[in-house]
């Protein structure tokens, strides 16, 4: 039997565009891994069927093949398209804003678009940030290891505007909002640290360290 993407996204076959792309946001953090503990691999099963919904009901001629045929496309289109491609890359900043990790999205992703050839990988480079492939988002907090899983880093992108007034920004980790208070003329690879952060986030001593970058 056909898949029904729009059941599975829960939303009417009418459904705006806008509608469709709010439902796979809301979706996608729902079963974010890190949010079903002991549920791991079910939560991985549910991602990737609603990102194979998406990656139809996203794409409009996906979606229009799809409502007169019943059948078109796969996960891997979320991908090729540039509509669904920027709505993953949104939810990936919304993932790094929330503090969830993006580890999983290798074991969602990695063997299919290996075999499609768009060298999708999800790794750690030096000093532990995150690394992509051919997905190359523009975080808003690009989170990484700290040592002995005691300190926290990110990254944080501001504009040169913001880096020259100052600006302040709210981070978001483990459902807790914290407040990153820029100063006036902050230069790219300037550190700011949050002392005694990861008390309040994590439960656990340690410093979130945020590592301002410009652009």
């Amino acid at each position: 039997m056909a898949k029904d993407y729009y059941q599975t996204l829960g939303v009417p076959r009418n459904a705006s565009d806008d509608d469709i792309k709010k439902a796979y946001r809301k979706l996608a953090m729902q079963f974010h891994p890190d949010r079903n503990p002991g549920k791991e691999e079910w939560a991985n099963e549910k991602f990737k069927e609603i990102n194979e919904a998406y990656g139809v009901l996203g794409n409009a001629a996906k979606r229009q093949q799809y409502d007169r045929f019943g059948t078109a496309g796969s996960v891997g289109d979320i991908f090729g398209n540039a509509a669904t491609r920027t709505t993953f890359e949104d939810l990936m900043r919304d993932f790094g804003q929330s503090g969830l990790g993006l580890d999983f999205l290798q074991s969602v992703f990695g063997d299919m678009l290996r075999r499609s050839g768009a060298g999708f990988t999800v790794s750690y480079g030096p000093g532990g940030a995150i690394r992509f492939g051919n997905i190359n988002p523009d975080y808003f907090f690009h989170q990484t290891r700290g040592p002995q899983g005691k300190d926290v880093h990110y990254e944080l992108t501001i504009t040169r505007a913001e880096a020259r007034k100052g600006t302040t920004k709210t981070l978001v980790r483990k459902g807790k909002r914290l407040e990153v208070k820029v100063p006036a003329r902050v230069k790219s690879g300037n550190v700011l640290k949050l002392r005694g952060a990861c008390q309040a986030t994590d439960g656990y001593p340690g410093d979130i360290l945020v590592t301002i970058k410009t652009k």
